[in-house]
């Protein structure tokens, strides 16, 4: 059910001598008759939100009527305001019209017919509430977001600032109105992103939010981008509203909270919670996967003899090993103590077979201490999405453990 909106009428006569007028406006409204200045601002104050317009009737009569008048003026806002009338008489039309002007938007006559009062009271409403579009284009530039309109075939209808981004950018007599994101983009790849989205959302009727890394003209961004359908009454699509915001600061800093929370503080290498995050989002797009299991030998003998910190050092040498052999895409984690698993998106068996093959014949490179560094290696290749990447990270392990048993049995 509809809020039944309030009338506050001033008069500094008895209520009953406007008792007719107050019938006709409770026909639509709640009327709150009011004798003096100080009692209708201290209403207005209180209940603004619902008051549709304030009655002043013979406002030439009443004293202090500026105070109300003032009051108003401060409080009612470009963007919501409440309107003023005059009520008066033959006998007082000439002097009460001399209050005409901002906040008192109409003047009547006290007999006048309740459908024509009706009429003023809600005329006055909208046309004091009321923003035209190039006062409201202009507060929207004030603010650091890029707000923007698009029709129902991607094209712009208003862009509340022109950044960087765009070509023409910078040229005064320059227009955005009546362009799609392919024809005034720089960054052509996104630009048709942009505009494939902005057609399947008019399609689907469904709002899109995503961020989108941009490098243009020397500057690194990400960019926020809010868009959601405007729809006639009946559900169509009629265009876009879209949001943009700079949030590179945010999703920097984001994304350096995110690389500490993966990588491996001794090593600098990804560690175990990106491991355990990683081999949740396998997708086709990597197989062949190749995988492959280290571990350091004699990492206990070297920590018993030398202390802990020159086995940190034993094992950061791993890496070192690691990475030297393989190429610089590799992904290598760090699972336990001395334990990685390394992934080799698109990389065939055979070249998987050979790294290990190396790896495995590097025992006398690398040496701490009097220790030579020794490692042992496995691996396997996952080439379809019905494996189990455990189970392939599994295969992967055994390899590598019957490597360090072969080299036990062989050098004690």
């Amino acid at each position: 059910m509809a809020k039944i909106r309030k009338i506050v009428l001033l008069s500094n006569t008895e209520e009953r001598e406007l008792i007719s007028v107050i019938n006709l406006l409770k026909n639509k409204y709640t009327v709150k008759f009011e004798t003096s200045v100080d009692s209708a601002v201290d209403y207005i104050e209180k209940k603004s939100d619902d008051i549709a317009s304030v009655i002043i009737y013979k406002p030439s009569e009443i004293d202090n009527i500026k105070k109300l008048l003032d009051y108003m003026n401060e409080s009612n806002t470009v963007i919501f305001a409440i309107p003023a009338l005059v009520m008066t008489t033959e006998k007082t039309m000439k002097d009460d019209e001399t209050f005409l002007g901002d906040p008192v938007i109409d003047i009547f006559d006290i007999n006048t017919s309740e459908e024509l009062l009706i009429n003023k009271i809600e005329r006055a409403s909208q046309f004091l509430n009321s923003v035209s579009f190039s006062e409201f284009a202009n507060m929207l530039r004030v603010l650091p977001s890029l707000i923007y309109l698009k029709d129902a075939r991607g094209r712009y209808v208003f862009s509340s600032q022109y950044w960087h981004h765009l070509e023409h950018y910078d040229d005064p007599d320059w227009t955005i109105r009546g362009k799609t994101d392919m024809e005034i983009r720089k960054d052509t790849e996104n630009a048709k992103k942009a505009y494939e989205s902005d057609l399947q959302m008019i399609k689907d009727g469904n709002g899109r939010s995503y961020i989108i890394e941009v490098n243009e003209d020397g500057q690194h961004e990400f960019l926020q981008i809010i868009k959601e359908p405007l729809k006639y009454e009946d559900g169509r699509i009629r265009g876009i509203i879209a949001l943009i915001n700079n949030v590179t600061e945010q999703e920097e800093l984001k994304r350096q909270l995110e690389k500490l929370s993966y990588t491996d503080n001794l090593t600098g290498i990804y560690n175990r919670a990106f491991f355990d995050n990683y081999i949740t989002k396998i997708t086709e797009d990597l197989l062949p996967l190749g995988i492959i299991s280290g571990d350091c030998d004699n990492l206990k003998k070297i920590n018993d003899r030398y202390g802990h910190m020159v086995g940190d050092e034993y094992i950061r040498m791993s890496v070192t090993l690691i990475k030297t052999i393989l190429p610089e895409e590799t992904i290598i984690c760090r699972t336990g103590g001395d334990e990685f698993v390394v992934f080799l998106p698109g990389v065939e068996d055979d070249t998987v077979r050979r790294y290990v093959n190396i790896l495995n014949g590097m025992d006398d490179v690398f040496s701490i201490m009097d220790q030579k560094l020794a490692m042992s290696f496995g691996a396997h290749t996952m080439t379809s999405l019905e494996e189990d990447i455990r189970a392939c990270i599994a295969t992967s392990d055994a390899e590598m453990y019957n490597c360090k048993k072969r080299k036990k049995q062989l050098y004690g």
